[in-house]
């Protein structure tokens, strides 16, 4: 058996298009639209006997977009939508968001090791999942996914190449 780790956003989920021809991650569940063919390839992930986690960078929140809590909600419904997974991680932070947010010091506006390219929400998930790096593979769309595949020491497959697009 295998663990599978998704990224979310254009790996899981469509973007959003704005007005202004500007794509943007999903910010609300009624947002979150699956990517075609992603239910059915992950029902043959699943029914193969391997499991499945999410593991997504939500620097939405570090900008003030959206709150954790909004973020957490996010999470389990991308969960839901592609049938439910074994456990999921969101990192918040961004160390490029503003220091003060509404006045405040915002606790986000850093960099931290679960944050994509860092390694630590897919460390975290397999130490919760009892899966070895051998056993591991990191499925994601940008550069980031993919060097956090490798500081975490487990495999990495393009989005495209998983889902044969």
């Amino acid at each position: 058996m295998s663990l599978y780790i998704f990224d979310k956003d254009k790996t899981l989920l469509r973007h959003i298009r704005s007005r202004l021809i500007i794509h943007r991650p999903p910010l609300k569940p009624e947002e979150q639209v699956l990517r075609k063919g992603v239910f059915e390839k992950l029902a043959e992930v699943r029914a193969a006997g391997h499991q499945i986690a999410l593991a997504t960078n939500q620097s939405a929140v570090a900008h003030g977009f959206i709150t954790l809590k909004e973020a957490e909600e996010l999470a389990k419904n991308c969960a839901a939508k592609i049938g439910g997974v074994a456990t999921w991680r969101l990192s918040p932070y961004d160390p490029r968001a503003k220091k003060q947010l509404h006045g405040k010091p915002n606790p986000y506006a850093r960099d931290d090791e679960t944050r994509k390219p860092h390694p630590g929400m897919i460390l975290q998930i397999m130490e919760e999942l009892g899966a070895s790096p051998k056993e591991t593979f990191m499925i994601g769309d940008k550069k980031m996914d993919k060097k956090s595949a490798k500081a975490a020491g487990v495999h990495f497959i393009d989005e495209k190449k998983f889902f044969k697009k």
